[in-house]
């Protein structure tokens, strides 16, 4: 039986064993949105009699137990399957043995190369609750979380969807300021578009400018403590 192999695209050129994978595989699935991206690299003329697109995940698992066993199969997913993508549960769902996972850069590594900070001391999060609003998936946190961890971290990156916006995100931190007498003007946020894509944007600013804002998807958000401290109160600030 041929093993899974989970590619991820978005950012860079993919290398020669993904490419090579692509080029015998017998179908490749992918979003609608990934097709798009998947549009504008070099193997996509070569293959793309063989890519299948499908919207809901429920359906490319499916189609991946019904057809396995007499198709190669090749996933396309998104930067790093593996970094709060769809890695983690093929791998449960099919084996470890079954599965082989080739990741791009991950959306967050991305971000902070654009904005020129280092995030080996920053705290990751996904905000995302699945591609179907309906049945969102329970997360470790949410909005109500975000200033804890900016009083125990003084960076923190975050994985939106649609629902948990950048302007989701931006008045969370601005209500906790009114209800616990904390300077918003100590933080500074980045909102990271489209990235990897022509038209992608970075919009950098205080919650009080991202609020009531509109951005486009996909992004991510990154929040810096500018101060040590942002008690109004606190001699050290």
């Amino acid at each position: 039986m041929a093993k899974i192999t989970v590619i991820g695209i978005g950012y860079k050129p993919l290398g020669g064993e993904a490419s090579e994978i692509l080029g015998r595989a017998d179908v490749i699935l992918a979003s609608g949105r990934l097709y798009e991206v998947f549009r504008g690299y070099a193997e996509f003329e070569k293959t793309a009699d063989r890519v299948k697109v499908i919207d809901n995940i429920e359906q490319t698992f499916a189609f991946i137990r019904d057809n396995r066993r007499t198709l190669s199969i090749a996933l396309l997913a998104s930067g790093d399957p593996l970094f709060f993508g769809i890695g983690k549960r093929i791998t449960e769902e099919f084996g470890r043995e079954a599965v082989e996972i080739i990741p791009d850069l991950s959306s967050i590594q991305v971000a902070f190369s654009r904005i020129k900070e280092s995030w080996d001391d920053a705290f990751l999060i996904s905000l995302h609750g699945g591609p179907d609003p309906a049945r969102r998936r329970k997360l470790p946190y949410e909005l109500e979380d975000i200033p804890g961890l900016l009083e125990k971290w003084r960076k923190v990156a975050v994985l939106t969807d649609a629902a948990k916006n950048p302007p989701a995100v931006a008045e969370a931190l601005m209500r906790h300021a009114r209800e616990r007498d904390v300077l918003p003007s100590g933080l500074r946020m980045y909102v990271c578009e489209k990235l990897g894509y022509p038209d992608e944007r970075i919009t950098g600013g205080r919650p009080e400018e991202i609020a009531g804002r509109s951005f486009s998807e996909p992004n991510v958000v990154i929040i810096m403590r500018e101060d040590k401290s942002l008690r109004k109160n606190d001699p050290a600030g």
